[in-house]
């Protein structure tokens, strides 16, 4: 099974937040990606690698500061 990250996609759900565009996954790049994923049999995949470094990022917070960060 595989799990897929993308991160912001340029969706209209999305259209209203204008997130930075390297963060911002097009559709179609997900959906190679995703296709890329399964024909590789990865179980996990950013479709922006830049997810991958802020995510790893995230998880060296301690629970209990990440909680009371603001953003």
């Amino acid at each position: 099974m595989l799990t897929v990250k993308p991160g912001f996609v340029a969706t209209r759900m999305t259209a209203d937040i204008n997130p930075p565009k390297f963060l911002t996954a097009q559709p179609d790049e997900v959906a190679e990606a995703i296709l890329r994923g399964v024909r590789k049999r990865r179980d996990v995949i950013y479709v922006k690698p830049v997810w991958r470094v802020i995510m790893g990022a995230i998880r060296l917070v301690p629970e209990r500061k990440f909680k009371t960060l603001k953003f």
